[in-house]
């Protein structure tokens, strides 16, 4: 009784064992076949690579290819070679993978979407060396944190524009009003000007008691 329940046990362990390595192979393997066609897909519309290397083209077996994850499993890299008619090269594709499921074959198998963040293949340089190249129409690369597309916010730049433009104004104001001159209490038309307004406000008595009167101090409290 004792034997059958450790055989039962260790057949069960054994089946579980197995299962998970299945399902994180299929993953991998679903997850290269994704990245490799949006590969192939950019490579067919570059013309430097079909100069460089020749069509038509075979990305050859999968177990020539080789794939990594980071991020969590998030975002996956995979390499496999491309072969032409006169040349053969390493395609390489990272791409990260939209909000849902969290197991890569489930996800795959559901039709998830993986947004492609660079697509490089190797190509010749002078003296012998190879560098990669990229394969993408020139756009800009989003932002990944933590398996996220973190997106711009055109308000905040909007915001952000708008401020600068304001603290540049203010300067500007400034200095406007430190260069211009300042009228003088002992020019002859300052003191016209202020016996004219004093005589049409108040009267010639009025005027002077005032002019003679102390002025109160105000204070402001912020």
């Amino acid at each position: 009784m004792g034997k059958s329940l450790l055989k039962t046990a260790a057949a069960g362990a054994l089946l579980g064992v197995s299962t998970y390595v299945g399902t994180d192979v299929l993953g991998e393997y679903t997850t290269y076949c994704a990245l490799r066609n949006l590969g192939l897909a950019y490579a067919a519309k570059d013309e430097q690579l079909e100069a460089q290397i020749g069509k038509p083209y075979d990305d050859g077996p999968w177990y020539n290819a080789s794939i990594g994850f980071t991020q969590s499993g998030h975002i996956a890299a995979v390499t496999f070679p491309l072969k032409g008619s006169r040349q053969i090269t390493d395609v390489t594709v990272r791409a990260v993978r939209r909000p849902g499921l969290t197991g890569a074959l489930l996800y795959n198998l559901t039709g998830g979407e993986w947004k492609v963040l660079d697509c490089n293949a190797m190509a010749p340089q002078p003296g012998g060396m190879v560098k990669p190249r990229s394969l993408l129409p020139q756009q800009a690369v989003p932002k990944v944190v933590d398996g996220k597309i973190q997106g711009e916010c055109e308000e905040c730049n909007t915001k952000a524009a708008g401020a600068r433009g304001q603290g540049a104004s203010a300067p500007a104001a400034a200095a406007a009003a430190a260069t211009s001159p300042a009228p003088s209490a002992s020019s002859p038309e300052t003191g016209a000007g202020a016996g004219a307004a004093s005589a049409a406000g108040t009267g010639g008595g009025g005027g002077e008691a005032a002019a003679a009167a102390p002025r109160k101090k105000r204070f402001y409290f912020f």
